[in-house]
């Protein structure tokens, strides 16, 4: 489970974070729950905490298939909470099968997952600037006339 919309202060844009990671889950098609107890974590669970004043975060839950048709067990890995997806995937050769997403923002419960999970007090954000109008989705001017 990863947030891709954390914020990263020293280069004032986003990034994303890892929340979750848990390997060797067995699971099939005919399965409705998966039995997480029965994987390895990698990387403890931190519940979605969307700091006040960012926008909405978005959550993906992503299942990948290990080596040799998920025969492959991956016990032992170096995993950061600030690796990207990509790069998890490409280092231990897996294989996205399936994904699930939402989107969460702050409330005042977020306060109580900085300040007893976290061990931090919550970051406070001001208002994100608003574009332009006439500054297009490309960062370029929109309807500019050059030599007019």
């Amino acid at each position: 489970m990863l947030d891709l919309d954390e914020p990263h202060e020293a280069e004032q844009t986003f990034r994303e974070q890892f929340h979750w990671v848990v390997t060797n889950i067995s699971f099939s098609k005919l399965q409705v729950k998966a039995d997480i107890a029965s994987g390895t974590e990698l990387l403890p669970y931190i519940p979605p905490h969307p700091a006040h004043g960012t926008p909405k975060h978005r959550y993906v839950v992503v299942a990948l298939e290990q080596g040799n048709s998920g025969q492959e067990r991956l016990e032992k890995a170096e995993v950061s909470r600030d690796m990207t997806l990509r790069d998890f995937i490409k280092e231990h050769d897996l294989h996205p099968v399936s994904a699930s997403f939402f989107r969460s923002s702050w409330n005042e419960s977020v306060d109580e997952v900085y300040s007893n999970v976290l061990k931090m007090p919550s970051p406070r954000y001001g208002p994100m600037p608003e574009t332009p109008k006439y500054i297009g989705p490309d960062g370029r001017e929109k309807y500019a006339f050059a030599n007019y």
